[in-house]
């Protein structure tokens, strides 16, 4: 038992001993950090020390010296403007005692040091004036000889001047002594020289190729033209900043190269594109075809294998089908040109049975020929829709024309040419165009409010249905009609302002009515004008300006509700 309380007291004991030791080690530690803290960095320095013995050396001080003395000779030199090689010296023999003062005295001071590199960098411009002159004069020198053809000579004075360049770049000299635009102008000029030789040489193997293009020689000019764009490829590789170098010069010579591997594809379709047109002379549409698919397919091949040439041509191409369908559908299309010319005889005549047959036939033959054959030349737009019109007034077709020949008058002496004896009825003009534009309406009145544009659509359509030519009156045809002693129609003075029904009562002595009031009248004139006039004045006139037989310019797009027309049929 008393063991066991003895040895729980030692263990008591040496618990809190432990504590007391280990506390008592750490600020022992705490203390020791503090002292290492406040001894490092510099020292004080006591005052009555001096730092060096050397800063009051006779012998530095005499280096000095004559260093000052060498920096005053070069002063009095260069404000006396001698020679730059009597300033250099100076500089140069300063330069190297204040090397030497440094690498004897280390702790001269960095006054010393100062003195050292201001020093160098005038030693450096003294050298770099005399260097610019130098570069100026070997600069234009060389550009001149350059430009004489002595290639060689140019080339090392432009190297030396490149050279000197350089050193005045890298050197300690003032900023103004220095031309980086420069030392990249000669770098380039330099490159330029280099390249010469191999521009020459391109451009004897360009001459040679083009004299035997000139001489049909193509095997010599191909081998000429390959190796005239290696050597400008090899120059824009090597010389890219040169003048000599041209991406689109090489790019030009491939052109030719691809143009000379296509010539004589070019040439064999020139020669079948010529027999596919000798075999359309001669009406052998087939074969024709046949050549003309041939050139299409070899003219597809150069645009895919030689893309740069200038035998690569879309349009001829496109061409070259234009000719395929138009000989393809040469028989197809004689077939609808005989069928036109009878159905405009059967319509001349009268026959509308006769026509009414051969549309049923013409039509599908149209059809086929536009699905079939879209580029054809001899695809005709304007008689598709010429036979389109006249199928949708198949019906109407026998009383359209009984309305137009039963109102038919011949002109006086001109048997072969008739007019209508009325104006244009609103019953008539709304048959062939589906339309009435007239601001006075009514069956039995004349169409009115018409451009002349409107009148010559009407005519064409009524073309197609008479199959005759109908078209507008001349004014001399207008006047023959009137006779000498025209007979007065509706004007301001009787037509209570309105026009009135296009009848044939109150006629002329030829039968003829309203030339003169009701509506005024479009007469012919050339399409590429824009005005045209109108004849007989109108309900609006006076009966003196109708006597008057007046005749007046319009723009072809007026439309007036006093305004008709009236047709010529020959």
């Amino acid at each position: 038992m008393a063991a066991h309380r003895s040895q729980h007291r030692s263990k008591a004991f040496w618990k809190v001993a432990r504590l007391w030791l280990l506390g008592g080690l750490g600020l022992a530690a705490l203390g020791w950090l503090f002292y290492f803290l406040a001894t490092v960095g510099p020292k004080r320095v006591d005052p009555s020390v001096s730092v060096s013995s050397t800063l009051d050396d006779p012998a530095m001080v005499r280096l000095s010296d004559e260093i000052d003395e060498l920096e005053r000779k070069y002063r009095q030199a260069a404000d006396a403007k001698l020679s730059t090689e009597d300033a250099s010296a100076a500089l140069t023999q300063a330069l190297a005692k204040q090397k030497e003062l440094l690498r004897t005295f280390t702790k001269a001071g960095l006054d010393q040091s100062s003195r050292l590199t201001r020093l160098e960098s005038e030693l450096d411009g003294v050298r770099a004036r005399e260097k610019v002159t130098q570069v100026d004069r070997l600069q234009i020198d060389g550009e001149e000889l350059l430009g004489v053809g002595k290639v060689d000579a140019a080339g090392e004075m432009l190297r030396e001047a490149l050279r000197l360049q350089q050193e005045i770049n890298r050197s300690a000299a003032q900023s103004r002594y220095k031309n980086y635009v420069r030392e990249t102008a000669l770098t380039q000029a330099v490159a330029a020289v280099d390249a010469a030789p191999l521009r020459k040489e391109k451009d004897s193997f360009l001459a040679a190729a083009r004299q035997a293009v000139t001489e049909q020689r193509w095997a010599d000019a191909l081998t000429a033209y390959t190796a005239a764009r290696d050597a400008q490829a090899r120059i824009n590789r090597e010389y890219g900043r040169t003048r000599y170098a041209d991406l689109a010069e090489a790019d030009r010579l491939g052109a030719e190269i691809e143009s000379l591997n296509a010539a004589g594809i070019a040439t064999e379709i020139e020669v079948k594109a010529k027999a596919g047109d000798a075999a359309m002379v001669r009406g052998q549409a087939v074969e024709a075809a046949a050549f003309f698919t041939e050139a299409g397919t070899l003219q597809l091949q150069v645009n895919q294998n030689y893309p740069r040439s200038r035998f690569v041509s879309s349009q001829l191409i496109e061409n070259l089908e234009v000719k395929r369908q138009t000989a393809l559908s040469f028989d197809l299309a004689e077939t609808i040109a005989g069928l036109d010319r009878e159905i405009t005889a059967h319509l001349g005549k009268r026959r509308v049975v006769a026509a009414d047959q051969q549309l049923t036939v013409i039509g599908p033959k149209l059809e086929k020929i536009g699905a079939d054959y879209p580029k054809s030349n001899r695809l005709d737009g304007a008689l598709r829709t010429k036979y389109a019109y006249l199928a949708l007034r198949r019906e109407n077709l026998r009383a359209l024309q009984d309305a137009v020949y039963d109102n038919l008058l011949p002109l006086p002496g001109e048997a072969e040419r008739q007019m209508l004896a009325t104006e244009v009825p609103q019953s008539l003009f709304v048959l062939v165009m589906n339309t009435n534009p007239s601001r006075n309406p009514g069956r039995a009145l004349p169409v009115d409010s018409v451009s002349w544009t409107d009148a010559q659509e009407f005519c064409t359509r009524l073309s197609w249905i008479m199959g005759r030519t109908v078209r507008l009156p001349t004014i001399e045809e207008f006047r023959l009609a009137l006779g000498e002693v025209g007979r007065e129609g509706w004007s301001s003075q009787n037509s209570e302002g309105r026009s009135h029904d296009a009848v044939r009562k109150q006629a002329g002595a030829d039968g003829f009515v309203d030339l003169l009031g009701n509506l005024a009248e479009w007469a012919a004139a050339e399409a590429v004008t824009d005005q045209a006039q109108i004849f007989g004045g109108s309900y609006l006139d006076a009966p003196a300006v109708l006597a008057k037989v007046p005749a007046e310019l319009r723009l072809k797009r007026d439309r007036a509700r006093n305004v008709g027309l009236r047709v010529v049929v020959e």
